[in-house]
């Protein structure tokens, strides 16, 4: 079959129509401002600067268990080990995609018999064929493009899984350690209001005070152990949480937590447009809308002709002692084009424009949203500060007024509603100080998730090599 040439204008007109390009990637978002939330300084006033993660960020907390703690979940943790199983699939389609942009070359051979004649008969024939589409409009490439930023999309999505399970790790180490000192905190008020419980009795028995009094101060002395009851029930429900993570069965470890109280420091500052930009959901999102982009090339490309190469390369024989000596060959091209299909082409094209504005948006979105996670937590790091000043100011005011009014207990001053309300306001501050420290740990936590980049190699190495 013999073939007109096409002429170069058509050529280039059509493959101008298959190509669509995107926005460079920093102007495809809305424009971020120059800086974030001012923050209180070390050396007073505030500080506005940007922030960027450090690499292996929980290793800020100095602690060698935790640590290993989050190399192990990154090595085993299951969801991340789909998520992985995910890439591993996707990076084999890219490469399923490629194969179309190289010829194929088949072996045939075949062996027939016939019993319709006397004596049967009996057919070989063995034979090379190569195929070859001359990809004129680039759908074979667009295809390929759309599988490699697909793959680029899941690679982005375990990062960011990476970062998320390290932060989830560190907060439940975080709570274990601060479900552990709640407890010694609780007996310690035990002990505070057992040491008053003597007092009052010894006043009791000098007709100072009333049974009455001593049974609420007996009561109040009850109430410490319901409340260690309830956190030792969350203590264990926090290490089956962190059981979970690193893929072990519930209750077969005992963890003690971060043992200390001094909070994980700030991270550097710097320019919020490129703090966001390296986020791996950011970079995922880019990658989606890089796949949907060229899934419309390649549907646009598939509205145009598609051009073949042939050859094949075949002998046959009757018998196998001549199979080898006829050989023919054969050269063919083939232009498959459409003319009728319902307008389902054209309709795929819309459906995939229609794609790109979507993933569009989701990237415009997910920008906001990487620059609002990072003002919310730096909102929450300002006032959380002023919060824990205000308790460690109430605190101390209140341990001087229990003082006080235990000094006069044992004078004999008796007034014991005023010393049943300070010693519950103790408690109370106490527990809402404890509180407050560890939400504050997880508010840095947060900071550093999320102005995370992706982990470092020697993280991924570490994890591999010590499975």
């Amino acid at each position: 079959m013999k073939l007109r040439a096409i002429p170069a204008a058509a050529v280039l007109l059509f493959g101008t129509a298959a190509c669509t390009h995107l926005p460079a990637r920093e102007a495809a978002a809305d424009e971020l401002p120059a800086q974030f939330t001012a923050i209180p300084s070390a050396q007073g006033g505030d500080a506005v600067q940007t922030l960027v993660a450090p690499d292996r960020w929980w290793a800020a907390l100095q602690d060698p268990k935790l640590d290993a703690l989050v190399t192990e979940a990154l090595r085993d943790n299951l969801d991340l080990a789909q998520i992985a199983a995910r890439l591993q699939a996707a990076e084999a389609t890219a490469g399923s995609a490629a194969a179309g942009r190289y010829p194929n070359l088949n072996l045939q051979a075949e062996h027939g018999r016939s019993f319709d004649t006397e004596p049967a008969s009996r057919s070989n024939r063995v034979a090379l064929a190569a195929a070859y589409e001359l990809d004129l409009w680039g759908r074979v490439r667009a295809n390929h493009r759309a599988a490699l930023a697909q793959a680029e999309s899941t690679a982005q999505e375990w990062q960011a899984a990476r970062i998320s399970l390290s932060a989830q790790v560190a907060t439940q180490w975080l709570r274990i350690g601060s479900a552990r000192a709640r407890l010694q905190l609780i007996e310690a008020e035990r002990q505070a209001y057992e040491d008053i419980l003597q007092l009052i009795e010894l006043r009791f028995r000098n007709g100072q005070l009333s049974a009455s009094d001593v049974l609420r101060q007996r009561q109040l002395l009850e109430s410490t152990r319901g409340q260690a009851a309830s956190v030792a029930s969350e203590l264990q429900l926090l290490q089956h949480g962190l059981s979970a993570l690193l893929a072990r069965p519930a209750g077969a470890e005992r963890w003690d937590g971060h043992p200390g109280a001094a909070l994980l420091p700030l991270p550097t500052l710097g320019v919020p447009a490129e703090l966001v930009q390296r986020r791996p959901d950011v970079a995922q999102q880019w990658a989606a809308l890089a796949a949907a982009d060229a899934q419309l090339a390649a549907a646009v490309a598939d509205r145009f002709p598609q051009l073949s190469l042939g050859a094949s390369y075949a002998t046959s024989d009757a018998g196998l002692a001549e199979l080898f000596d006829n050989w023919i060959g054969n050269l063919s091209a083939t232009l498959l084009g459409p003319i009728v299909d319902g307008g389902r082409r054209r309709a795929e094209v819309a459906r995939n424009e229609a794609l790109v504005a979507q993933r569009l948006a989701a990237y415009r979105a997910v920008v906001l949203k990487a620059f609002g996670e990072v003002q919310d937590a730096l909102a929450q790091e300002r006032y959380q500060q002023q919060l824990l000043d205000s308790l460690n100011a109430q605190l101390a005011l209140s341990d001087a007024s229990v003082e006080r009014l235990r000094r006069q207990l044992r004078r004999g001053g008796v007034n014991y509603p005023a010393v049943l309300d300070a010693q519950i306001t103790n408690s109370s501050l106490r527990r809402q100080l404890h509180s407050a420290q560890l939400q504050a740990q997880e508010i840095r936590i947060a900071i550093y998730r999320s102005t995370a980049g992706p982990l470092p190699a020697i993280v991924a190495t570490e994890t591999e090599g010590s499975s």
